[in-house]
């Protein structure tokens, strides 16, 4: 127990000193995706519309749902581990600051939704239904792993124009603790209310 609550400590200290400014840009521009993904559905419906399609053929291949459209638990956990294992991955290649792009692609996702939704004059709050049960616990969880990503970009690419050693692997360790500490945790709440609880909330409006 005594190390568990250290570990927690230390994960939680590394945080504060390392990825609350990479969280908080992230959490911001986040924000910023996803106004313009919902501008962008109302001023170009056609092609907003042609994303969204897009993406529902994807997520139909990607088995998270089954063929009634129902979310599979742990297909639905899986996927969004490896997503988010995925961004400490991408983080790992200089210059490029790759992370980004997960972040950006599920804002902006997020952002077409809501603008499909207000075009068809569904209830706003069946979309935030939709969205906010589960959302709270997964996109907490998808800032802090890109903000992570992006922190491991940023050591990489300044431990290589420094000519620096040894700082990369402290930092990748404390990134995947708090993966599997923080991350994995609220994943796995985000995929169960996603699966159990969001779709009676959405049949309620």
């Amino acid at each position: 127990m005594e190390n568990c609550k250290r570990l927690y400590a230390d994960t939680l200290a590394f945080y504060r000193r390392e990825l609350s400014g990479p969280v908080f840009t992230a959490g911001w521009a986040f924000a910023g995706i996803v106004v313009l993904g919902f501008a962008f559905s109302l001023l170009s419906p056609t092609r907003a519309d042609a994303v969204i399609a897009y993406y529902a053929q994807m997520l139909g291949q990607s088995g998270v749902a089954d063929e009634g459209g129902n979310i599979q638990f742990f297909a639905l956990l899986i996927n969004n581990l490896v997503a988010m294992a995925l961004s400490l991955v991408y983080g790992l290649i200089p210059f490029l600051r790759l992370p980004a792009l997960t972040l950006g692609t599920n804002g902006a996702i997020l952002g077409l939704f809501a603008g499909y939704y207000m075009r068809q004059n569904i209830s706003l709050l069946k979309y935030l239904l939709g969205i906010l049960p589960h959302g709270i616990f997964e996109l907490t969880a998808l800032i802090l792993s890109a903000a992570m990503g992006l922190y491991l970009c940023s050591t990489v690419t300044n431990a290589l124009r420094k000519k620096q050693t040894g700082v990369l692997r402290p930092a990748l360790h404390r990134c995947c603790q708090i993966l599997y500490l923080w991350v994995l945790p609220l994943l796995f709440i985000a995929a169960l209310v996603e699966t159990y609880i969001t779709p009676i909330l959405f049949n309620l409006v």
